[in-house]
């Protein structure tokens, strides 16, 4: 399957070089873009895999912008610029940008660049799915731990006991434990 990318640029005379340096890759240049044009539009119509940010010297406002088109568009971000400097490097990063490359990018380079950075993408994005998904887990089992309690307390049941109920009610009702423990603390009324 071939890549699409999108190029973002500000400098054309560059972005023409790395365009041919892409498609010599075997990539495929959906279009190349201003950083002034309608980029939301652009992406909801070109649907690419990755986006190049092509920028003499990014300002704040560029990786801003470009922060909020991640995280409207999802997507692996290389951001091309002349100079780096730290505080440069973390805004660049904060805004979401997979890869910031200095000075001028050999076309032998750009297939190795993009791949590592749609690599690094998905990782970050992985870790990210997880810890979601584990913040979500202690969420729901800190809810069942103070249903249990709410159950001990109203009903003098051990642990073992009104964890028992919470199984039982969630199984009579087709629920989940964590459903029948968010109902048991929205309720002062919880029948044994």
């Amino acid at each position: 399957m071939t890549v699409k990318v999108l190029i973002v640029d500000a400098r054309p005379e560059r972005s023409r070089a790395l365009e041919h340096a892409l498609r010599d890759a075997g990539f495929d240049v959906v279009t190349r873009a201003d950083e002034h044009d309608d980029l939301y539009a652009i992406m909801t119509r070109v649907k690419p895999d990755a986006v190049i940010i092509d920028a003499a010297l990014p300002s704040r406002d560029t990786l801003e912008h470009m922060g909020q088109l991640g995280r409207r568009f999802p997507k692996p971000m290389i951001m091309l610029a002349e100079e780096e400097t730290p505080d440069l490097t973390r805004e660049a990063t904060s805004a979401g940008v997979s890869a910031y490359v200095v000075e001028d990018v050999q076309p032998a380079l750009v297939r190795s660049m993009v791949n590592v950075a749609i690599a690094s993408f998905e990782a970050h994005r992985a870790l990210k799915g997880e810890l979601t998904k584990t913040q979500t887990t202690l969420s729901q089992r800190r809810t069942i731990e103070r249903a249990k309690s709410q159950l001990m307390e109203m009903h003098a049941f051990s642990e073992d006991a009104a964890y028992q109920w919470l199984r039982k009610r969630a199984m009579n009702r087709r629920l989940t434990i964590h459903e029948v423990a968010q109902a048991v603390l929205a309720s002062d009324d919880v029948e044994s």
